[in-house]
């Protein structure tokens, strides 16, 4: 699970990084048509990945392995190209933008979903003998 979280932190400090500098932009510019975007490339891609990647990190035993390994790549694609989407259909609106755009928010809906499922169901993570 160490593993996962530190990929997890690592991208979501990238994240961090691309939303200060969109958010320097748009103040610099005083244009804020892509606060947005710049707010989930902020939750989405900082925030949650690195409260994933802090939650794999503090619970290390957990017994649903290939579903957390499945919730950190769907999370990873998902809150990865949401923001990027949501920011290309603001740019350019057109159908493929718009799927750009929805393709990747389902995919972080089976994330959310993923973690969900390890929270309430992972038979390791909140036992008493840990």
């Amino acid at each position: 699970m160490i593993h996962y979280s530190k990929w997890l932190i690592r991208i979501a400090a990238i994240y961090s990084l691309i939303g200060a500098l969109i958010g320097a932009d748009m103040a610099g510019r005083q244009d804020y048509s892509l606060t947005p975007a710049h707010a989930h490339i902020l939750v989405v891609g900082w925030l949650t990945l690195f409260a994933y990647g802090m939650f794999y990190y503090v619970f290390k035993d957990i017994s649903m392995k290939k579903t957390a390994k499945l919730h950190v790549w769907t999370s990873l694609i998902g809150g990865g190209l949401m923001p990027f989407g949501m920011l290309l259909y603001y740019k350019m609106e057109s159908t493929a933008t718009l799927l750009s755009f929805i393709i990747p928010a389902c995919i972080l809906l089976v994330a959310v979903t993923l973690f969900i499922i390890i929270l309430f169901f992972d038979k390791k993570l909140f036992s008493s003998r840990s």
